[in-house]
Order: C-alpha cells, then structure tokens, then sequence
C-alpha cells in the first residue's frame, strides 16, 4: 500500500501494537499521561517561597510531561501523530497539553535521537504558551528524551 491509496489507514497501523496498559505500562503505572508541572498545587507552600519555583509557577508559559513506552500503540501515536495523541484524541492516553491551538506547529527537538525506540521509554516535556487560545495557531516546544538500552 502507497500514502496514495484512498483505502490506506495509517490508524490500523497504530492499533496493531498493544496497548499499554495491556502489559504494565499505562496510565497506572505512570505512562500515557499528560501532566502539567508547573502546577502550583503540586508544590509545598515552602517550595512556593523560593523565587526561581515561584517564578515557575507564575511563568505565563505551561510544561506538560509525559512518557511513553515504544512499541505500544499510545506511543505510535505519539510519534506519528503528536496533536492527536497530545489533545486527548488517542484512547488510552490521558490528559492533554494545555494551550494548543487547533492547528498547532510543534518545534521538536530529541535528546539522543541516534538511540531506537524499540523496547525502550520515551519522554516528552512540552512548553505552551499559557496565554495561548484554541485556534490561535501557536507554536508548542517540545524536547524529547529517548531512554539508553541497558
């Protein structure tokens, strides 16, 4: 099959892989979930005192995180499509990335992009514009980290 055939269905690709929380690797155990960290909830009123973490909180920004474990379906999507698996559009990845537009451009950058995916975790902290609307056509920053074999 080409990327020309009207039949083709890149998505039953994507559902050929198990899911994670088939095999230990879901949102219970960590995986497939977008979490916002500079979440001011999450942070000791004494952590909020210091400056730099205050500064964090308040930043007109939002950093998302989430890992995902390769060759499952949540992380397929993941890798090939980043706005659907990020705004909530993939079963079995929950959460989302605040401060996406509709149609967003992600700049990604991957920390040792040589190593492969196979067996292995990959990790996403993704910035946002805080102030950002649906719609508004903004950009996402995203920097993904692959884990070593070991």
């Amino acid at each position: 099959m080409s990327d020309q055939d009207p039949d083709f269905n890149e998505d039953a690709l994507y559902e050929q892989f198990p899911a994670g929380a088939s095999d230990g690797n879901g949102p219970l155990e960590g995986f497939n979930t977008w979490v916002q960290l500079n979440d001011k909830s999450l942070f000791t009123p004494e952590a909020l005192e210091i400056p730099a973490v205050r500064a964090f909180v308040d930043a007109p920004i939002v950093v998302t995180y989430a890992q995902f474990k390769s060759s499952h379906r949540e992380s397929e999507y993941f890798v090939h499509k980043p706005v659907v698996a990020m705004t909530g559009g993939v079963d079995g990845i929950g959460g989302s990335v605040t401060g996406l537009a509709n149609d967003p451009r992600i700049a990604t950058l991957v920390i040792n992009h040589e190593r492969t995916l196979a067996r292995h975790i990959i990790r996403s902290l993704v910035i946002t514009d805080a102030g950002g609307s649906a719609g508004a056509g903004g950009t996402a920053g995203q920097i993904i980290h692959k884990e070593p074999e070991a």
